[in-house]
């Protein structure tokens, strides 16, 4: 039995093609099922994944709380880094359903996108949420889901590349796409220097 180089070669290419696909494919489930609760647990964030029946839409006056996730969220997580309030959230949003005739069946187009934000000041927004503010901003960030929840909501970008925001005492990076702990560290490091 003769092993021929050419199909060796075919072989091998398949692998690294299912493996890279396979990894492509689970990769965002990691993430958010193992790599991220564990920055959390390392940071000490507050961490809360996908909930069924949160409401579709938000107050527009930033009366919700923690215990309000903003619309169509898959991840977010609120804590300090390097000693700065930082706010990050990943959403898809469903953008209509199409239809394959040829497999008789029904899906849905979603765009996924994510935020990752550090308040510059201790009153964002000009004070605007100060009425809600129940803790120091100095010491829990919580005092600040309401301003990173308002400036979030309307980051979505069409780009996969960094847009880079600031204004109204908070900065952030959004993009199309999922979070990933090397392209979140990035950000929070580039966020939080200086």
């Amino acid at each position: 039995m003769s092993i021929n180089a050419g199909s060796v070669l075919v072989s091998i290419a398949v692998l690294a093609f299912v493996v890279w696909l396979v990894w492509s494919l689970s990769s965002p489930v990691v993430f958010r099922r193992v790599q991220l609760p564990r920055l959390a647990r390392e940071h000490g964030w507050r961490l809360r994944k996908r909930q069924r029946g949160a409401p579709r839409d938000l107050p527009g006056d930033g009366g919700q709380g923690w215990e309000v996730p903003l619309p169509e969220t898959d991840v977010e997580f609120l804590g300090r880094y390097r000693g700065r309030p930082v706010h990050g959230v990943q959403i898809s949003v469903r953008k209509g359903v199409s239809y394959d005739a040829l497999h008789d069946q029904y899906s849905a187009n979603v765009k996924t996108y994510s935020v990752v934000s550090t308040a510059l000041s201790d009153r964002p927004f000009d004070g605007f949420h100060d009425r809600n503010r129940g803790v120091a901003v100095n010491g829990d960030p919580m005092a600040l889901y309401q301003d990173f929840a308002d400036w979030a909501r309307n980051r979505k970008p069409e780009t996969k590349d960094d847009v880079h925001n600031e204004g109204s005492g908070l900065r952030s990076v959004s993009w199309r796409g999922n979070l990933n702990r090397k392209r979140l560290l990035r950000v929070l490091d580039e966020l939080t220097a200086g």
